[in-house]
């Protein structure tokens, strides 16, 4: 049997997160409320979020070689030592 749930004196700054997350998933303020309940009891997994640092595009543009051969230098290289313009 469905409940009803009346929520007193949320904080602003919780009551605008919650406004902007439904927007963002183009749903109700009721039903985004809903979907993070569930997730946060565990009733349904938490929804992959997937993050794009930005990188994605560079894949496949080196090929294995120069990946090694980078990787070669990156680990003989001195990190301890800086330029004195780089100060």
């Amino acid at each position: 049997m469905p409940k009803t749930l009346t929520i007193h004196e949320l904080e602003p700054a919780t009551a605008k997160l919650l406004m902007v997350y439904a927007r963002r998933q183009s749903k109700s303020l009721n039903q985004s409320v809903k979907d993070l309940l569930a997730v946060a009891l565990g009733v349904v997994p938490k929804p992959r979020i997937k993050v794009d640092n930005g990188l994605s595009r560079f894949r496949g543009c080196v090929d294995s070689k120069a990946a090694s051969d980078l990787l070669a230098y990156v680990e003989d290289a001195d990190f301890s030592k800086v330029d004195k313009e780089d100060l």
